[in-house]
């Protein structure tokens, strides 16, 4: 800019502006240590899979319906990579997180129920592992959709999709997840 003060004016507004937004989040760490993905495993399940299962149920039961849920899947095929998102509300793990309810039934000691309850589990897992699976081969739909969007010039209108109401409504995220190696979040 020609103007140094009003680069500088407008340097320390950004900068101002970036430190509320950071300021205004909250994180909440949080290790559990009961048990891991050996056990995960041995039992027959996915670790991440079983670990989106239950965030699914935890969100179910703390916002009171399933709600829609972005997960980062990196795809590796794409030099220097990129993401795409794996939809953990499924069909599959509504069915679980119903079954499961808002409160614990506490009807862990009857054989039919847990036998149903885990059959549940395991088609939700196996769902969201495919899901992840076809994410990660670049075969996911939101990265596709949004590039389509993109090629919506001024004064076009896009595809009926883009203002569906399912459309819109699947797009707002209330939870989002990933896998975080990051050292500062070793507990």
């Amino acid at each position: 800019l020609a103007n140094p003060n009003l680069a500088e004016g407008l340097e320390s507004k950004a900068w101002n502006a970036f430190h509320k937004l950071i300021t205004d989040h909250i994180l909440h760490a949080q290790s559990f240590q009961g048990y891991g993905s050996s056990l995960i495993k041995k039992m027959g399940f996915p670790p991440d899979a079983y670990v989106q299962v239950a965030m699914q149920l935890a969100t179910y039961r703390l916002f009171g319906e399933q709600v829609g849920t972005y997960e980062a899947t990196q795809v590796r095929s794409f030099l220097h990579g990129r993401t795409e998102v794996t939809r953990a509300a499924t069909t599959d793990s509504e069915a679980f997180i119903k079954s499961m309810g808002f409160r614990p039934k506490l009807d862990e000691n009857d054989a039919s129920v847990r036998s149903e309850k885990i059959k549940l589990l395991k088609m939700a897992t196996k769902t969201h592992a495919k899901y992840t699976g076809l994410a990660a081969a670049a075969q996911g739909v939101d990265r596709h959709l949004f590039g389509l969007s993109m090629l919506v010039q001024d004064g076009e209108q896009a595809p009926d999709l883009y203002s569906d109401t399912v459309f819109q409504r699947s797009k707002r995220w209330r939870c989002s997840t990933s896998q975080l190696s990051h050292p500062r979040f070793n507990l």
